[in-house]
């Protein structure tokens, strides 16, 4: 059963961020360099949400990260799944994974350059389910590469696993391999408090894929070593009376340094979850927080890499084909009412964030229409804050 630790005697606040229902609006807060690139969502979980209008949810570009940052600088009740520290050790490693392609190639397939993966369903673009197709491309990709358990090790297997983790998972494990395999869909005619959701068994299954990473380099081994004190520490949340250093534990999750005009630097366990940024480089800060024998970094928080991995997928749509992307990852914080939520104007008031996991498939622009969209989106924020300066003047 989930446990809930009493971490702080901290009242918990309402969060107020911005709530964004909008598949188009959200893609641009939380994944702003794939918003660009995209001509019109295809498809999305955004768009699936159940009680859309009873939901607040704001995008974000690490929705792990910086939901425990939110959480600990502000003071809201945190909630967390598996699969919220699944997803962002994936995403670091895929950035990594796909920097490294070429001297890692041995380790995950037999063949040269990239062998193309297709997968066909009856309907239309507007019809099949792209996610339950990317899930399918997982099992092409697992027949062709050298570990017999890596699809299995990827894929969330937890009591708290939702459909919508499977796709977010699918489409990540396809964006680490995209130096070894291209894809293809093809569509034919046809009919204050943190609350750890889940087991315990979940977590310590979760702690055990660790060891994995360490057979992928000294880089990985460093990430490994980083992530495997944090996760015993979770693991031993459940227990019927945690030690006073599991309170630590989560007191220690984030340091926050404002430098006033000069930059904000982020420390704490939760950097172990900003090894590498999107180039597969190693994000090496400042001596941060020294704990369990590991020196975990000191970052600027403008360094925090994003929480998602973008693919290339190519679509024929019944012969109509299409340049498409797929991307996935954490990407918004979600607010709930949590433990000590208040009462105002009839309802429960939001008091509790929890990092939230989405996926979307977009058909991308042509080269001439995404110079033609930055431009406008440029000239459109110049007459944003123009029209602020203008209201600020005496």
């Amino acid at each position: 059963m989930p446990v809930t630790l009493k971490t702080s005697d901290k009242e918990p606040v309402a969060w107020t961020g911005w709530r964004c229902e909008n598949a188009e609006n959200f893609l641009k807060d939380a994944c702003k360099t794939e918003y660009y690139r995209c001509k019109q969502i295809l498809q999305s979980s955004i768009t699936r949400l159940p009680d859309a209008s009873q939901t607040h949810i704001s995008p974000s570009t690490h929705g792990f990260v910086r939901a425990v940052w939110h959480a600990y600088s502000d003071h809201h009740n945190l909630i967390l799944r598996p699969e919220d520290v699944w997803f962002s050790i994936l995403v670091q490693l895929s950035f990594y994974i796909q920097a490294h392609s070429e001297e890692l190639r041995e380790h995950f397939v037999e063949h040269e350059g990239q062998k193309h993966l297709k997968v066909i369903e009856a309907g239309t673009i507007g019809s099949v389910d792209v996610g339950q197709l990317a899930v399918q491309l997982t099992g092409l990709i697992q027949q062709n590469v050298v570990d017999p358990e890596l699809r299995d090790w990827i894929m969330p297997s937890f009591s708290t696993t939702t459909t919508t983790d499977e796709i977010v998972a699918a489409v990540i494990m396809m964006g680490t391999m995209q130096k070894y395999f291209s894809y293809e869909m093809e569509m034919t005619c046809g009919i204050p408090s943190v609350t750890l959701l889940g087991e315990k068994d979940d977590w310590e299954q979760l702690q055990g894929r660790i060891d994995k990473i360490s057979t992928l380099g000294e880089e990985p081994t460093h990430f490994a070593s980083l992530l495997k004190p944090v996760l015993e520490k979770f693991v031993a949340s459940f227990d019927d009376s945690p030690s006073p250093d599991v309170t630590d534990f989560w007191n220690q999750c984030v340091h926050f340094e404002s430098m006033g005009s000069g930059p904000n630097y982020l420390s704490g366990w939760v950097t172990a979850f900003c090894f590498w940024d999107t180039d597969g480089k190693r994000l090496y800060g400042p001596q941060g927080l020294e704990w369990a024998e590991n020196t975990y970094p000191r970052i600027n928080t403008s360094d925090i890499p994003i929480g998602c991995v973008s693919v290339p997928v190519k679509v024929n749509d019944n012969g109509c084909e299409l340049k498409t992307s797929m991307v996935a990852g954490m990407v918004g914080i979600e607010a709930k009412s949590g433990a000590n939520a208040l009462v105002f104007d009839g309802q429960l008031v939001k008091n509790s964030i929890q990092p939230f996991s989405g996926w979307w498939m977009f058909e991308e622009l042509s080269e001439t229409a995404l110079t033609e969209k930055k431009e406008k989106e440029r000239l459109r924020e110049e007459a944003f804050y123009e029209e602020i300066r203008k209201r600020l003047e005496p």
